[in-house]
């Protein structure tokens, strides 16, 4: 009879549940020099972009210019290339929402 142990298969650790958080937008500020509304655009999705990913696209960025203003349009730029972040088509194409979920008669 085989056990759980040995049934089952291997385990493998992955990082794509570390999301980031407000204080990791901070720190990415702070050392890439791209502004919050391009941070939060690009990779505030639903869930949130793993942050090995959002380092790498800072990176990249910082990489292909000095300027940080257009570090941050090329991060949303990306974004909206891969249609994630706040250009993800389940967050812009939403209905928009009525209070209570209902519309009075008559209208």
């Amino acid at each position: 009879m085989a056990t759980t142990k040995d049934s089952a298969p291997p385990s493998t650790r992955t990082t794509r549940h570390h999301r980031y958080d407000e204080s990791f937008l901070l720190l990415l500020e702070e050392d890439f020099g791209i502004d919050q509304f391009s941070l939060r655009a690009a990779f505030m999705g639903v869930p949130p972009a793993p942050k090995k990913q959002v380092i790498k696209v800072c990176e990249w960025a910082e990489s292909k210019t000095r300027d940080t203003d257009e570090r941050g349009e090329m991060a949303r730029a990306w974004a909206r290339k891969r249609r994630v972040g706040t250009y993800d088509p389940r967050l812009v194409e939403e209905p928009p929402a009525t209070y209570g979920g209902h519309e009075p008669r008559g209208v």
